[in-house]
C-alpha cells in the first residue's frame, strides 16, 4: 500500500506536462482495453507501449504553444515599450518602417525632416545607434530591431484601422 501511495504523491505532483498527460491517456488506453478484454496484461502491456509515444507527441504540441506563447509576451511587451515612445519618437521609428528597413543613411534621415530632439532621444535610450555601412562608405542610423518589429505593427494596425 505504501507503494501505491508513492506512486499516487509523485502523480498528482507531477510538473512535466508531458508526462502528466501521456500518464493520464496511457491510464484511459490500458482502462479501456481491460474493460473490453477483461484482462489486466494486455491493458498493462498497451498502457506501457502507449506511454512512450503519447509522451512525445503531447511535449512536441506543449513546446509548441510555449514558444508561441512566449513570442506573444516578447510581442505584447515590445509594443508596450514603443507605445511608451513619446509621438516624435514613434514617428522616427515608423520612418524607418516607411523606408523600408531598420536602417538608414544619414541622407535618407535628413530628407525626412524628422524631429532631431527625438532622434537625439532614441539614441540617448539606445533605440537608435549609429554605424557604417557595409561598404564603409555612409554612416547611417540603425534602429533597435524589436522597435523596429513594433512599428511595423503599429503601421500595419494604423494603416488597417484607417481603410488603407
Amino acid at each position: 500500500m505504501d507503494a501505491l501511495n508513492k506512486w499516487a504523491e509523485r502523480v498528482y505532483t507531477e510538473t512535466d506536462f508531458a508526462r502528466s498527460i501521456a500518464t493520464t491517456v496511457a491510464g484511459v488506453i490500458g482502462l479501456s482495453v481491460y474493460l473490453r478484454t477483461s484482462d489486466w496484461t494486455i491493458a498493462a502491456f498497451s498502457s506501457i507501449i502507449a506511454f512512450p509515444a503519447i509522451r512525445l507527441i503531447s511535449s512536441g504540441f506543449h513546446q509548441k504553444a510555449n514558444r508561441a506563447l512566449q513570442r506573444r509576451h516578447a510581442h505584447e511587451e515590445f509594443d508596450y515599450q514603443f507605445s511608451q515612445l513619446s509621438e516624435n519618437e514613434q514617428k522616427v521609428a515608423c520612418a524607418f518602417v516607411g523606408a523600408g528597413g531598420s536602417v538608414m543613411t544619414y541622407s535618407q534621415v535628413n530628407q525626412m525632416a524628422l524631429n532631431n530632439s527625438a532622434i537625439e532621444s532614441l539614441i540617448r535610450r539606445e533605440l537608435l545607434s549609429t554605424s557604417l555601412t557595409a561598404d564603409d562608405r555612409a554612416e547611417t542610423f540603425v534602429l533597435d530591431s524589436n522597435v523596429f518589429d513594433a512599428a511595423q505593427r503599429h503601421v500595419r494596425s494604423t494603416n488597417g484601422k484607417s481603410g488603407k
